[in-house]
């Protein structure tokens, strides 16, 4: 049977601690284990403050929707935002080989939830940008 939870906040970057209860407190629920949890506040965190950082460049008030889903040994975790229309998956992979001094600034954040998950997939929703990460799960 699938379990679901969700949570809306402000795009505001002091909203973030609510999201980390959000996992901390589904995770001990459904029984994570800390690895788990750790990575999906990681990618969680990582969406959140770009989002609001670029994602309302007029610093317009909106919100971000989280939903975690979770059955069939799989997580699937949906970020939604009512900023301007981004597809993330649209940046370039980073180039991890590159001395830092060398890299283009962003993408890292990608990339990390690119290495921690199984699949991502981006879709606009009317006014919504949508992410959708799944990860397999015991």
């Amino acid at each position: 049977m699938e379990k679901v939870k969700s949570i809306r906040v402000a795009n505001n970057q002091a909203e973030l601690d609510k999201i980390v209860e959000f996992v901390e407190a589904t995770g001990i629920e459904w029984n994570f284990n800390a690895k788990l949890s750790g990575e999906i506040n990681l990618m969680l965190e990582e969406l959140f403050v770009n989002t609001v950082s670029y994602g309302y460049p007029d610093q317009s008030e909106g919100s971000v929707e989280i939903k975690l889903s979770a059955g069939g040994g799989e997580l699937a975790i949906e970020f939604s935002d009512d900023g301007e229309e981004f597809n993330p998956l649209s940046i370039a992979a980073a180039d991890t080989e590159l001395d830092i001094m060398h890299r283009k600034i962003g993408g890292l954040g990608m990339h990390l939830i690119r290495q921690i998950s199984d699949s991502v997939e981006y879709k606009r929703n009317g006014n919504f940008n949508t992410l959708i990460i799944r990860k397999k799960i015991n």
